[in-house]
């Protein structure tokens, strides 16, 4: 479940707000305030705090607030419950005033609650330091205590589903334009950010249910790009686009593998054939996948490995584009590609196919296994470009 806690000093306003929700606010607990009236519960409130000088901020404001699935389930008397229950393990007793209202205009039902951190008596029971870490594991020590997911467990689910939809999105699409479009299909908000350095330099996405503006102040829906993967990088997405794009063109005017690899070359990239199978001379030899690289370094962070980048052979066009074999059909036949050895000669070696799976994935690490997995099995490519690839990587040592 989703939650906030924060220490401050409030106005009247905070308590209005509390039993509003454009008249839809529904009243779940109330302690140690005789008005029914949100102004004077503020007056009594104020009151009280003024007992004790030492401390500024006195008051205690937040909300918790349960994914659709399971608002659903819980009754609003639960809901409460869990709400007081998390109050109390981080200090709050019975002698604190407080008011806590259940919010309904949203399709995300979620509960508020205003706590003066002085007690009656004029003593602070709810220490400042670190309210919101404390706040979150009271709420999620309760939750596991009832069986419902917490949030942690919640947000790596989503964020495990944003980048399965990001990276099958990503397939299929040749710009950020046509990214966002598709994911918006899918049910995400993918939100761009910018600077004048980078052009493109960030990411966020939200689960189109689970926008809430009326929590958006304290809580921003989403994860940015960074949350979701520690491996995908907006620099590896922008290249993708850029050698997808490049690719298309030269596709549409080559007239063999050989063309399109001078061609390729004039746009800055370098192309590598894996033949599928033993590569033999004079005879008809299928392309299992190409892979592209950049000429000359673009980005020192990008020369790592990525989600869909290997740092020395670039981008695999079959993991990469879901139409990578009618891309190049067009192009090159069974019958151009038999008697291709004076463009490429492989070396001898057993092959294993490498396929891209489509199954379902319940974790982030099993979601970059998945897609990765091919980059981890053998190669077969000519000669002369292994023995290019190899000095390459010597120079740069």
């Amino acid at each position: 479940m989703n939650n906030s806690a924060t220490t401050r000093i409030i106005s009247k306003i905070a308590l209005e707000y509390n039993g509003n929700d454009k008249g839809m606010a529904e009243l779940a607990a109330v302690n140690f305030l005789l008005s029914s009236n949100p102004e004077d519960q503020f007056h009594e409130m104020k009151i009280v705090a003024d007992r004790n000088s030492n401390v500024e901020k006195w008051a205690l404001t937040g909300y918790i607030s349960p994914p659709e699935e399971i608002g659903k389930s819980l009754s609003d008397e639960e809901l409460t419950d869990i709400a007081i229950e998390a109050l109390k393990k981080v200090g709050v007793t019975d002698l604190n005033q407080f008011r806590l209202d259940i919010h309904n205009s949203t399709k995300q039902k979620h509960i508020h609650f205003v706590v003066n951190r002085m007690n009656i008596h004029g003593k602070c029971t709810v220490k400042s330091r670190k309210i919101g870490e404390r706040f979150g594991e009271a709420v999620r020590q309760i939750c596991q205590e009832r069986n419902l997911k917490t949030d942690v467990e919640i947000g790596i689910e989503k964020k495990a589903e944003m980048l399965k939809n990001l990276t099958e999105s990503l397939r299929t699409s040749n710009n950020f334009e046509e990214l966002i479009s598709k994911m918006k299909a899918k049910g995400f908000d993918v939100q761009l950010s910018s600077n004048v350095k980078d052009g493109i330099s960030g990411m966020r996405i939200i689960l189109e249910k689970d926008k809430n503006p009326y929590t958006e102040r304290q809580y921003k829906a989403g994860y940015t790009l960074s949350q979701i993967s520690n491996k995908l990088r907006i620099s590896e997405i922008k290249l993708l686009f850029e050698v997808k794009q490049t690719v298309r063109k030269n596709l549409q005017n080559a007239t063999s593998l050989n063309d399109l690899r001078q061609k390729l070359q004039q746009d800055g990239f370098k192309m590598r054939v894996q033949y599928k199978g033993e590569f033999k001379p004079n005879q008809k030899n299928e392309i299992q996948d190409i892979f592209i690289n950049k000429v000359q370094p673009f980005d020192i962070g990008q020369q790592k490995d990525g989600f869909f980048f290997k740092k020395y052979q670039g981008f695999s066009l079959s993991a990469i584009d879901n139409v990578f074999g009618s891309l190049l059909k067009p192009v090159f036949t069974p019958s151009e590609i038999r008697n291709r050895e004076d463009d490429f000669t492989t070396t001898t070696t057993t092959t294993t196919t490498t396929t891209v799976k489509s199954t379902t994935i319940d974790t982030l690490q099993e979601i970059a296994s998945e897609v990765i997995e091919g980059f981890l099995k053998p190669n077969y490519v000519s000669q002369q470009e292994d023995e290019w690839w190899r000095k390459k990587r010597k120079m740069r040592r």
